[in-house]
């Protein structure tokens, strides 16, 4: 029977049956989704967490050819052993150091950078990305700093 040939009533009882039908699946399915979503942050909060004292420095006024240093402390705080897999920068001028060990729950450790303030020259705003197994695997510190070319 197509729906021409269908009255008012029995197409208002069409449009009903197929509204709540969909209604049903649409819940149904979000009832789901929710239940894998629960599993995921179980699965979140059994992993290990880094936390910075601080994720940004400012040098100040840094003297041209000045080799600097700085160290990110940092926790694990989350509840399994913590990994840095690796440390970038964006240019040459900053060299990361950090420990290749495993950082367990709790340890405190460092991410030292060494800033060499030889080649450029008035404010600068460097950023060094740490690469982890932590719920956050990818977190961005920065620092920043003026290079005084003058020579005083």
């Amino acid at each position: 029977m197509n729906s021409a040939s269908l009255s008012g009533s029995e197409k208002m009882k069409n449009y009903r049956s197929n509204l709540i039908t969909g209604l049903l699946l649409f819940f149904m399915s979000n009832c789901f989704c929710q239940n894998d979503s629960s599993k995921a942050i179980a699965i979140i909060t059994n992993a290990p967490v880094i936390t910075f004292e601080n994720e940004f420095h400012d040098f100040g006024t840094i003297k041209k050819g000045a080799i600097i240093t700085y160290n990110y402390k940092f926790m694990n705080t989350g509840n399994q052993p913590l990994i840095i897999s690796n440390v970038t920068t964006g240019c040459d001028c900053t060299t990361p150091e950090w420990s290749k060990t495993v950082i367990n729950k709790g340890d405190s450790s460092t991410i030292k950078i060494i800033y060499k303030s030889e080649e450029e020259g008035g404010d600068q705003a460097k950023e060094i990305t740490v690469y982890s197994n932590a719920t956050t695997p990818i977190k961005v510190l920065r620092f920043t700093g003026y290079v005084d070319y003058s020579g005083k």
